[in-house]
């Protein structure tokens, strides 16, 4: 394998630093990095694993290996400071879910910068552990309820002989982070975090300020969110968004004309007791008799809600629903922690947004919502059960910075709603928030595409043409059902 001097003097240049000035450089640890290819591309990339202590403190014990992968730049002669990309989750894998079919491969974003992705320790290919509540085979797993507490506690003690969960926090993340910036060798970098990548980017950004020349945040994620209380609230401004431009579309409105109407039905049937219905298991080819909550159902339908693809199929889903047809619905929605959760994401919600929610907090913010207090509660009593981690006194202050950010909020989150990104702007100087129209919680229209390249190109939000955020549409309500067993 090559090391990043090696590759640079060879000619597959990572930053437009000197041979000599990277050999005379001292650093603590490099990063050998070897060709490797991703799935949807047969581009050469570059994948490497560096080691870092699990007790970062004490710099003793257990090392994890972090999984990274670099996509070059395609200039000969590269500038120096790469985008690093940050997901959401909290418990997504930066590296392990490159694809060649992403924008991060096209000549916009890789034209004269390196990007670079790193499996945050307890994601991907970076020590990571899951608590399987349940059987994956056993379609209903998929819709029992969130956080059983009895797996919640058998993950707790299966994981204590093998990683100590307790340390796999954001700031301790993002010293991990600033460890493989410094073995690459980029003195600076630019920041690309959406969702809970967000949240982690700003953390880098407080705790390395000099290292970071420009930020994009997109469904952005503040240190002071107390996730996942404003689920409810955001889901509920989706949903009432999607009724709303249905009663106003005459398609949507000619086949569903009470969809408010039945959507309460539903709710109220949920109330009385869980729906039954039966689904084929395409592993055994079986069909299982299938219960589902109405506290399930409105995580489902929450998630349903995060993009306007799946929002178009809410008001036909809900229709059949009413009528009797939940294996539609059932079919059709994300499985969201159901099956399991990995245990970086207990340790981050638990130690970092969940800790501060009061009562108070669940009876303000879920009150008149669909999805009402059962999201946040289930959370909270699994929170009850993890270890205890610890994050820095000041740890959810507002990050003040006067480095450029570009913050991006769709007007449809249903996660991370535009205020949260508003309120991180007023404490950095040099921030500009885009709210995109008829956009929920995935930022990779075309549109968005171009104006964050232009923005890293830049290093700056002054000037850029931001005027197709305000032109995107919904997608068409969906009709009937299509590509149904």
């Amino acid at each position: 394998m090559l090391t990043w001097r090696g590759l640079l003097c060879a000619g597959v240049s990572l930053a437009a630093i000197a041979c000599a000035t990277a050999r005379e450089e001292r650093r603590p640890a490099s990063l050998p990095l070897a060709p490797c290819t991703v799935p949807k591309s047969d581009t050469q990339v570059l994948c490497g694993r560096y080691p870092v202590f699990e007790n970062r403190a004490a710099q003793a014990g257990r090392r994890i290996m972090l999984n990274v992968v670099v996509v070059p730049a395609l200039s000969p002669r590269p500038l120096a400071d790469p985008v690093f990309v940050l997901v959401g989750g909290p418990g997504i894998g930066a590296a392990t879910g490159v694809r060649g079919d992403t924008e991060w491969f096209t000549e916009s974003f890789r034209g004269e910068r390196a990007i670079v992705f790193v499996d945050q320790r307890g994601t991907g290919a970076s020590n990571r552990h899951a608590c399987a509540f349940g059987d994956d085979a056993i379609i209903q797993t998929r819709f029992n309820e969130l956080f059983p507490i009895d797996g919640v506690r058998a993950c707790r003690e299966a994981l204590k002989s093998v990683v100590d969960v307790r340390l796999y926090t954001t700031p301790i993340a993002m010293d991990d982070l600033d460890e493989v910036r410094a073995a690459l060798g980029y003195p600076r970098i630019n920041l690309y975090g959406v969702s809970y990548g967000s949240q982690a980017a700003l953390q880098y950004l407080r705790q390395y300020p000099a290292r970071v020349r420009s930020v994009v945040l997109a469904g952005v994620a503040t240190p002071a969110a107390k996730q996942p209380l404003q689920f409810a609230r955001a889901a509920q401004h989706s949903l009432d968004r999607v009724i709303a431009d249905c009663a106003t579309d005459p398609a949507c409105r000619q086949a569903f004309p009470d969809f408010k109407r039945e959507f309460d039905a539903v709710l109220a049937s949920l109330e009385r007791k869980p729906a039954t219905f039966e689904l084929s298991n395409p592993r055994t080819r079986l069909t299982e008799s299938i219960s589902m909550s109405r506290g399930v159902f409105v995580e489902r339908l929450r998630l349903l809600l995060y993009e306007p693809e799946g929002a178009s199929r809410v008001p036909l889903l809900i229709h059949r629903a009413a009528q009797g047809d939940w294996a539609s619905f059932a079919r059709t929605t994300p499985t969201g922690v159901a099956p399991g959760v990995s245990a970086m994401y207990l340790t981050v919600t638990c130690a970092e947004t969940a800790a501060r929610i009061t009562e108070e907090d669940i009876l303000r913010e879920t009150r008149d919502t669909f999805v009402g207090e059962y999201r946040t509660r289930a959370h909270l009593r699994a929170c009850a059960e993890w270890p205890e981690a610890t994050v820095p006194a000041r740890y959810h202050d507002a990050v003040t910075s006067d480095v450029p950010v570009l913050l991006l909020s769709g007007d449809l989150d249903g996660a991370t709603p535009p205020r949260f990104a508003a309120e991180a702007a007023r404490s950095l100087s040099n921030a500009r928030h885009i709210i995109v129209r008829n956009t929920g919680h995935a930022y990779g229209h075309r549109c968005l595409q171009g104006i964050v390249a232009d923005f890293f190109a830049r290093g700056s939000a002054r000037g850029l043409d931001v005027a197709c955020a305000q032109t995107l549409r919904r997608p068409p309500f969906a009709t009937e059902l299509r590509d149904q067993p």
